[in-house]
């Protein structure tokens, strides 16, 4: 919809397909916008591409998401506000949700060992999430994986079905950037993504070593078996990149481009 407005002399077409709210500033809300700043210049807001135009990705700041059980992926219904910030961690600006996935907040500390701050489990290339509390839920028999040597299929994906579009594992080669970076658990916690101890479930749907050890599932498949994964694997212990048992459940930290 073009909007014409005489000024004097001159004829002013203003362009309203991306229009919204504007700030006492003089700036467009964050909720993405092309904007003119005060002295006549466009210019770029997080969502805004340099040219003015929308970037399809809402802005790496923060989101609400409303987990419902009917999508196949959360294990419990709740809704979470999770607060998202860029890093360049693995060599490259992701952004990056600064909780684990099923969070209802980020840790207080690096051995947190609530579930609030635990999140859920998946197995390898699963789409259904695990919450434990005193108990697994869904509390029926522990699956066991497919054993096929493929990665873990974008269909299935947690962080596109929860977050959407954009939104994914990080790969092996991104686990290990951050294994350079974040060499232990103290230092882990320290960074820019405030990642913790959330422990694991065994292969029998077991909870182990929830405010003690560090595991986050990649996408990428190692075997018929086994696939990569961030691990820190004692309190004190010093971050890898290691092959582990599909039917294992770990944590997720979702990433977008």
């Amino acid at each position: 919809m073009n909007t014409r407005y005489f000024i004097g002399i001159v004829l002013l077409t203003i362009n309203t397909v991306y229009a919204q709210s504007i700030t006492v500033e003089g700036r467009l809300s964050t909720t993405r916008a092309e904007f003119i700043n005060k002295a006549g210049k466009k210019q770029t807001l997080d969502g805004v591409e340099p040219t003015g135009r929308l970037n399809i990705l809402p802005p790496c700041t923060n989101m609400i998401v409303n987990h419902i059980t009917s999508r196949g992926v959360a294990p419990v219904e709740k809704t979470v506000i999770y607060n998202l910030a860029y890093s360049t961690i693995t060599g490259e600006s992701k952004c990056w949700i600064l909780q684990n996935l099923g969070s209802a907040s980020a840790p207080a500390s690096a051995t947190d060992n609530t579930e609030g701050a635990a999140g859920w489990y998946w197995q390898f290339g699963a789409k259904k999430g695990y919450q434990y509390t005193s108990s697994r839920t869904p509390s029926s028999a522990w699956p066991a994986q497919a054993q096929v040597n493929t990665d873990w299929a974008t269909g299935n994906d947690p962080c596109t079905i929860e977050l959407g579009t954009g939104w994914r594992l990080p790969t092996y080669v991104e686990w290990q950037a951050v294994e350079l970076a974040a060499t232990n658990l103290t230092s882990l916690f320290n960074s820019e993504l405030k990642m913790h101890a959330a422990g694991f479930l065994g292969l029998t749907g077991t909870l182990g070593e929830r405010g003690s050890t560090v595991h986050y599932w990649s996408n990428t498949s190692y075997s018929t078996t086994h696939a990569r994964a961030y691990v820190i694997p004692t309190l004190s212990g010093r971050s890898t990149t290691s092959t582990n048992d599909k039917d294992a459940g770990f944590s997720v930290r979702c990433i977008r481009d």
